[in-house]
């Protein structure tokens, strides 16, 4: 079984098995903790890892991603006032990426090597990556920013946690994220 038939699997099976005990999970724990970390040090980071897989649309296949990025920037919670309605709205405080400091991978990009012998076809392709940043807000809303695609926006708005593992939907698309907090001071 090739490697990319081997993360479609989990990617599919990952969403399933953590949905069903996360469906009542909050991220309240995970989201606290991650913005508890970055706020004690500045030397405090959070290591991003995440997969995504898209189901197949007419006549373009399923899509599988992996990327990673790192949280490192604190945005405090602030308010906005809109003259013309008269509405007060908060935004949420938000743990943020450096532009362009995440990477993702696709299955559908993929090379033939012929470094080595035998030549192999490789998925997953780290000659195509796409550059991304990260935003994670106080409500557990997790926004990917796709910088190599005109910094459109990916949200996640509605995830659901179990232990170190944040899952949801972006329209079709499942989402799975795992965090790792470090330090480099």
């Amino acid at each position: 079984m090739n490697v990319s038939r081997q993360l479609a699997g989990l990617l599919f099976a990952l969403p399933l098995l953590v949905g069903a005990e996360a469906a009542a999970g909050s991220c309240t724990t995970l989201v606290n903790s991650q913005f508890s970390w970055i706020q004690q040090n500045s030397g405090n980071y959070i290591y991003v890892t995440g997969v995504s897989l898209k189901q197949p649309v007419g006549t373009v296949g399923a899509v599988a991603s992996y990327f990673t990025g790192s949280l490192t920037g604190y945005v405090a919670a602030s308010f906005y006032y809109n003259p013309t309605t008269g509405v007060i709205t908060q935004v949420p405080a938000r743990l943020t990426s450096t532009v362009n400091s995440g990477r993702q991978v696709f299955n559908d990009r993929s090379y033939y090597s012929t470094y080595a012998s035998p030549a192999r076809w490789q998925n997953f392709s780290a000659f195509a990556p796409d550059n991304i940043q990260l935003e994670l807000d106080a409500t557990g809303k997790l926004t990917l920013i796709l910088n190599s695609w005109s910094n459109t926006r990916v949200a996640i708005t509605s995830p659901t946690c179990e232990g170190n593992v944040l899952s949801g939907f972006a329209g079709t698309t499942a989402h799975s994220f795992t965090f790792e907090q470090f330090y480099l001071g």
